[in-house]
């Protein structure tokens, strides 16, 4: 009985912990957006004009509204779908690269100068070429955003796993064989344990990169019915609320996307180590 009274305390001074957490994350976050909305007021009354800086509150409104468009829902469908399928095809394509160059020295002779190429060219030029030769082949102008955000995504995927890879602890891998593991085991109990961290950083980064370059791409190349096409529409006809109404909702896609697939790789190594 005295037993189960103490891990009852427990648990309860251990709920106690993680609710005051809780509070405390939501008061410091609440004290941020609080802070900078009122920096944005007030830079926002000293510049005295809405066609280059309104207020935050018409800014919300402006956004509300757009909620209501069905526009609105159509082209942030079309640039989730580019912004998902160019992720997910950027990271595979980063981990099958980086799978050969870790297991073949040739194969990283090969792709690793390619990857400092893509790191070093700027995306501006990227979106550019892609076009022209989208273009030119008489393909559907929206893959432009498809092939930035894949181009943009695979090279930080590469280095990161890559990295990781290297870092692996071999005294496991011994271990592995003396228990004889399969390869099932080995990858859940094993390596995907010590890449998750790798694998994170790499996402947090491609996913916020990859928002950027496929809004740029849809921008610069007036891809129809995307949410760039419709920030350049609102900084032509001087409409900076609904621009800022735009940009808000491609920060508020890019960090629902990053908190999902932080869930998604929780989620995954949970499911890892109870088997």
């Amino acid at each position: 009985m005295r037993n189960f009274a103490v891990k009852d305390e427990t648990c309860r001074l251990t709920d106690g912990k993680t609710v005051r957490g809780a509070a405390r994350k939501a008061a410091l976050f609440l004290l941020a957006v609080v802070f900078w909305a009122s920096l944005w007021y007030i830079a926002a009354a000293v510049v005295g004009n809405r066609f280059i800086l309104p207020y935050p509150h018409r800014v919300v409104q402006k956004f509300f509204m757009l909620l209501t468009r069905g526009y609105f829902w159509s082209s942030v469908g079309m640039s989730v779908l580019a912004v998902a399928a160019g992720f997910f095809a950027g990271a595979v394509a980063g981990i099958l690269f980086s799978l050969l160059s870790f297991r073949f020295v040739v194969a990283r002779a090969v792709i690793s100068p390619m990857v400092t190429v893509l790191r070093a060219t700027p995306v501006a030029s990227f979106i550019i070429l892609v076009y022209v030769m989208i273009r030119w082949n008489d393909l559907p102008v929206n893959l432009v955003s498809v092939i930035i955000v894949v181009i943009m995504v695979m090279p930080i995927v590469y280095n990161n796993l890559l990295t990781g890879y290297s870092s692996f602890d071999k005294q496991l891998d011994e271990v592995a064989v003396i228990y004889d593991f399969s390869l099932g085991k080995k990858i859940a109990a094993l390596w995907f344990p010590q890449i998750k961290p790798y694998a994170a950083a790499a996402a947090t980064t491609s996913l916020g990169l990859a928002w950027k370059a496929g809004i740029a791409a849809e921008v610069i190349c007036g891809l129809s019915n995307t949410i760039g096409k419709y920030l350049a529409d609102a900084k032509t006809n001087l409409e900076m609320e609904e621009l800022f109404a735009w940009t808000i909702c491609v920060v508020l896609l890019s960090v629902l996307f990053e908190w999902l697939f932080k869930r998604l790789l929780k989620s995954t190594a949970n499911g890892g180590g109870k088997s």
